[in-house]
């Protein structure tokens, strides 16, 4: 088991490396372009691959906190990995979402379906729970209450946008565009948390603000994509 473990953690740290300078390819190319299509494959490809290690990983150690952490605090542990679950999943989710408006557009039947359905309700349940578990804390878990309320707003929008009647037409746009934000903000947020942890010690407390970071500015991108293309 810490085997597999630890394939599946060089996994995640090389091609979540790879797949985080690919992510601009994509974003600064012409919009469907070659290199836009291209390199955003690659990119979906990549994420799907880091956000499912991800995933596992986290439930590995969820289910089994003495044997892969037998040094570690157990409510330390539940923290940690709750959210770098939830983040895993909100990477899933936001790819898999980009790509199926991409593919159906304003047809939102498609999305009305449970095989849509469970990806807005995992996010808001996920949220939610990361809400709880930061508010029952007896420290303060900034990111847990950033990525709940992120958790549950995205969740939300995605079922409103599932149960939209007669969306205006380039609506998928936006939508695209905003859900490969989400996935950047997941994944960089991510890196910088906890894969760069220790390289940003120096930053002291303003290490907090690093990790804020990728949520302040892929907020805004997604504010002034919808802006941009949504007319």
């Amino acid at each position: 088991m810490l085997f597999i473990h630890e394939t599946l953690l060089n996994l995640h740290v090389v091609l979540g490396a790879l797949a985080l300078v690919l992510f601009w390819v994509p974003i600064l190319a012409r919009k469907g372009g070659p290199t836009h299509v291209r390199y955003g494959k690659m990119y979906v490809w990549l994420m799907y691959i880091v956000a499912v290690s991800g995933i596992v990983m986290s439930v590995m150690v969820l289910v089994s906190p003495g044997y892969f952490k037998p040094n570690a605090s157990l409510v330390v542990i539940n923290q940690f990995y709750t959210l770098l679950l939830f983040l895993s999943a909100l990477t899933f989710i936001s790819v898999r979402h980009a790509m199926l408006v991409l593919k159906h557009k304003t047809d939102t039947s498609v999305f009305r379906r449970v095989g849509f359905l469970w990806m807005p309700a995992i996010l808001v349940g996920g949220g939610t729970t990361l809400l709880v578990i930061a508010v029952n804390s007896s420290s303060t878990l900034i990111l847990h209450y950033v990525f709940g309320g992120l958790g549950v707003f995205i969740g939300t929008s995605m079922g409103h946008f599932a149960f939209r009647k007669n969306p205006p037409r380039k609506i998928w746009l936006t939508e695209h565009i905003g859900a490969i934000l989400g996935s950047g903000i997941a994944a960089y947020t991510a890196f910088l948390a906890f894969g760069a942890r220790h390289w940003l010690s120096f930053l002291g407390e303003w290490q907090l603000a690093a990790w804020i970071l990728p949520g302040v500015i892929g907020t805004a991108g997604i504010a002034w994509a919808s802006r941009r293309w949504g007319r």
